[in-house]
Parts: structure tokens; sequence; C-alpha cells
């Protein structure tokens, strides 16, 4: 078993694919803020428009293991915080669940990770029925909310090809599971995809303190992606998509 170096290893790619959250140390209380503002700011919205009462967040299954580097842990606790002040009264965190990884990436994930350049690595490392498994454990969660991005085999996930709930909202997500800008619009459109935040073009540099105001943060920081805006998001800035 070379589960530590493994560890490592997607410590350091998580870091890598999201470089502008972590680029020094003494940055690392900024970036944990910022996590949780882009987190919070996507659960306003969904609380906002009462979506549903109970949420299923997708968190970093690798988390659950014993000596995980600190800063995947705290990445992930960053944006569950924000998800929680978000939602406020309006919605709960029904449950926090931890999709289950394909074989190779138990002990080896740089196998599947040697040449991928993405914001979410778990994309490529979660088993292609592994949402599709907990979705079904908590059908009273109309509400699926990633943290780690979608499977990046897309087409094999059940949940996600339906009509009919769950519906879903992602944290600067990576499409490459979607085929391209139009479907990812019409997953939008269609009320499949609730809503998504993203990066926002220009925004302050990754080591920049936060002001007090944690929505003048977020208006500088990301975008917020939902059927009011898509097209136009699109249209400005494609290079997001």
């Amino acid at each position: 078993m070379q589960q530590k170096p493994a560890l490592i290893f997607l410590a350091l790619a998580i870091v890598g694919a999201a470089a502008w959250f972590f680029t020094q140390t003494d940055s690392q209380g900024a970036a944990l803020q910022t996590r949780e503002v882009a987190a919070r700011g996507l659960a306003e919205e969904l609380g906002r428009s009462q979506f549903g009462s109970k949420i299923l967040v997708m968190s970093n299954p690798y988390t659950q293991r014993p000596g995980i580097a600190k800063a995947i842990a705290g990445m992930e606790q960053a944006g569950l915080a924000g998800l929680r002040a978000g939602l406020g009264t309006k919605a709960t965190v029904g449950a926090v669940a931890f999709p289950e990884l394909r074989p190779e990436a138990q002990d080896n994930p740089a196998a599947l990770l040697s040449d991928v350049e993405t914001t979410t690595p778990l994309s490529f490392l979660v088993a292609p029925d592994a949402f599709d498994k907990l979705i079904k454990q908590h059908g009273d969660c109309a509400v699926v909310v990633s943290l780690i991005g979608l499977p990046v085999e897309l087409n094999r996930c059940e949940a996600w090809n339906a009509s009919a709930s769950p519906k879903f909202a992602l944290l600067l997500p990576d499409f490459r599971g979607i085929a391209d800008a139009p479907a990812i619009i019409k997953a939008v459109k269609s009320g499949k995809l609730l809503a998504f935040v993203l990066p926002k073009p220009g925004a302050p540099a990754s080591d920049a303190p936060l002001a007090k105001d944690w929505k003048a943060e977020f208006e500088k920081r990301f975008v917020l992606v939902t059927a009011e805006n898509v097209e136009q998001v699109f249209e400005k800035s494609p290079e997001l998509f």
C-alpha cells in the first residue's frame, strides 16, 4: 500500500490546480476565507430561491482518511462552513456524503491525474456510479451541492441524466464531463443545474486580504451563474465554460 505518497500527490494536485488559493503559507487564512465566501454565495442563492429544504453535499472522500493534509481538510471545512452560513434557516444540509473512489484512485491517484489540470481533481477520481449510490441513499434531498465537481464520466450518472430530481449546484466546477458550452447552458436553463460559482476574471490576487463585507468580496472574486444570467456570462467570458 502506498497511501501516504498518494495523499501527498493529491494534496499537491489540488493545491496546484487551485494555486490562487494557496500561493504562499501566509495567505492560507485568506485562502480559506475566500473558499468560504464562494460557498456562501452559492448557498445563499439556493436558500433565496427555495429549491429544496434539504441539501446533499458531495464532499472530499480523502478527508476521511487519517493523516490527510491540512490544506485539503481546511478547504473542505471552509466550503461546508460557507454552505451552512449561506443557507441560514431557509434550507439545511441534510447530509454530507463522501463518494466512493475508483479502485485505482485508492492508492495511486497519480495514474488518473498525471496529465490533468483541473479545479476539481476528484472529478477524475470518483467512481462513475458514486454519486448515484449516495443520491439514492438520501432520497429526501432535492438538491445536490458538489464541492468536488461532477464525475468526468457524467453520461454514466443516472441522477444527472434523469429529468426529475435531484437538481445540482456546483462550486468552482470543471465542466469537462459536459460536452460543450451549449450543453452547460441547456442544463442551467432546464433547471437540472440550478447554479454554479466560477472565479471572476481579474479578481483580486490570492493573497489579498478580505474585507468584512463577505458579499462585496464575493462580487469582487466570483461569478454566480444561474438561469437568469448564464447566456450573458457565456457571451462575456466564454473561457469560463
